[in-house]
């Protein structure tokens, strides 16, 4: 069966993410801050994880691995670009987004 086999093209749903790793990512380590809300953000495979990146590249955290299908949708030219819904600093870096394809 094909991706879209199902009826639902996961490739084009809109989605919500807690992002993982942000206290290591490199946005963190560059600026020691979390992107605010509202701040955009696209999708990037860097071959090995699916990140979600600001609008110049700089990673600000991992998706989780049930993301990992965005590398399809992503190699069959889909794009995202998501709004950073929530972020925080403490206790621990934290940001949430709400993506959606383009």
């Amino acid at each position: 069966m094909a991706g879209g086999a199902s009826g639902v093209d996961k490739c084009k749903q809109a989605f919500h993410v807690l992002l993982d790793d942000v206290g290591n990512s490199d946005f963190y380590s560059q600026f020691n801050n979390v992107p605010a809300v509202g701040d955009q953000l696209g999708i990037l495979f860097d071959k090995k994880r699916v990140f979600a990146v600001d609008v110049n590249g700089v990673k600000v955290g991992a998706l989780p691995t049930s993301f990992n299908y965005l590398v399809e949708c992503l190699e069959d030219g889909v794009t995202y670009v998501g709004l950073v819904s929530s972020s925080a600093v403490s206790p621990v870096p934290t940001v949430a987004a709400d993506f959606a394809p383009q």
